[in-house]
């Protein structure tokens, strides 16, 4: 005989449903307090500067009280309400992390600094590469000029061996 009629739910999976249901509303309530990029907990991925859906679907703190879910059981029937509150929170936060980046990047971005740093750093690369190119080439030449020297006075030795003292001096 089975312990369940047909139409209910365990308790264990009762407790499961209602534990899903309390982190969604955690996690919405943990978002809506995010006004910077210092306030994000350490235990939530960003991807790309932004909070995203999955990330927090996904998101598991037993510190501040949050579990991971898939994100069916978010866009269940019973978690409707839940998740329109997580879905804005998260909006929200991504709006103010976007406005509060281009605020304290304003004056960068407005003088330029950030575009003449680019292209400073690609004038350096470019004359590091020449000074390189000159470097090599000093060393091939100072090589090929030393191995010339040391064939010239290996030369001079021959010829004065075969000539004697005498003639060399003439010479």
């Amino acid at each position: 005989m089975p312990r369940l009629k047909q139409g209910e739910t365990s308790n264990g999976v009762m407790k499961k449903r209602t534990a899903i249901t309390e982190s969604i509303l955690k996690k919405s309530e943990l978002i809506a307090q995010i006004q910077s990029v210092e306030d994000i907990p350490k235990s939530l991925d960003m991807k790309s500067g932004k909070i995203s859906q999955s990330s927090v679907h996904k998101w598991n703190d037993s510190n501040l009280g949050v579990i991971a879910y898939a994100r069916n059981s978010a866009y269940s029937i019973h978690n409707e309400e839940p998740l329109a509150l997580l879905l804005s929170s998260i909006d929200k936060a991504n709006t103010r992390l976007t406005n509060g980046y281009s605020e304290n990047d304003t004056n960068r971005t407005k003088n330029g600094e950030e575009s003449k740093l680019k292209q400073e750093n690609r004038e350096l690369r470019v004359a590091l590469a020449e000074v390189y190119r000159a470097y090599m080439q000093l060393i091939h030449e100072f090589r090929e000029d030393k191995e010339i020297d040391e064939r010239y006075r290996e030369l001079l030795r021959k010829q004065a061996k075969a000539l004697g003292k005498n003639k060399v001096w003439e010479a």
